[in-house]
């Protein structure tokens, strides 16, 4: 079993049972000193996430 993520903003454990929106934020990057593209995985509240990104941008959740 897989320990629960830790939220990038707030900090604290996501309990996935509890916020089934959970979201893993992939983020992606060219980093020209590593020579090509990098990618990270975040882990973000549904709360949390709804907070800080614009009211104007969509958001969606796959279950």
């Amino acid at each position: 079993m897989h320990p629960n993520p830790t939220c990038c903003f707030c900090y604290q454990i996501i309990d996935l049972d509890q916020d089934r929106a959970a979201t893993a934020l992939v983020l992606a990057a060219v980093d020209p000193e590593r020579g090509g593209h990098v990618r990270q995985k975040a882990y973000s509240h549904s709360g949390c996430l709804r907070e800080r990104v614009d009211p104007n941008v969509d958001l969606w959740w796959e279950f």
